[in-house]
């Protein structure tokens, strides 16, 4: 059995659709780059499946951020009391157990070099965290999800086999919205 973690109304479509195509410029607005980026990612978490075996019953979903304060802290704001799929979601200060397999369920990594995040996608290969960076050429190195800015508008692209070795599904909404570079 697996547990859905996304929602299939077409109320969630739509405010996926609207917070994705929307444009805003990351300064826009008073939305600051890190909230931005924090909004995508909890939207990715939205409409994003795990595998059954990926958490016991009642663990927290975990959103791990390395490299990146604002983000971290935007996230933390973002989740705050909620809940997805009966689920608490969390972000913990640092990475528990570091970014590694069993610590993280989301892994959002930024201001690493190519060979770090590299090394750090390496040691996660084939668990079931989603891994999303504003690396330049971050699903090239098997994360699975890149932000990028395309006309001053922040934009994403999906690297769907890393998702599928990782046994995460993402909905096919999320993927019908992701831009190639």
């Amino acid at each position: 059995m697996r547990r859905t973690l996304f929602h299939k109304s077409p109320a969630a479509h739509a405010a996926i659709t609207i917070l994705l195509l929307t444009p805003m410029p990351a300064a826009a607005q008073g939305v600051t780059e890190a909230v931005l980026k924090a909004a995508f990612i909890y939207t990715f978490a939205k409409f994003t499946e795990w595998p059954a075996d990926a958490m016991r019953a009642g663990e927290p979903l975990l959103f791990c951020v390395v490299g990146d304060a604002a983000i971290r802290e935007a996230l933390a704001r973002a989740v705050k009391g909620r809940t997805l799929a009966g689920r608490i979601m969390e972000v913990p200060q640092s990475a528990p157990d570091g970014p590694s397999r069993g610590g993280c369920h989301i892994l959002y990594l930024s201001g690493a070099t190519a060979s770090q995040a590299a090394t750090l996608v390496a040691g996660l290969r084939d668990s079931p965290v989603l891994t999303i960076s504003d690396l330049e050429g971050f699903t090239q190195l098997g994360g699975i999800a890149q932000f990028f800015f395309d006309r001053g508008q922040l934009r994403f692209n999906v690297d769907a086999e890393s998702a599928r070795r990782a046994r995460l599904r993402i909905s096919s909404r999320l993927l019908g919205l992701a831009r190639a570079k």
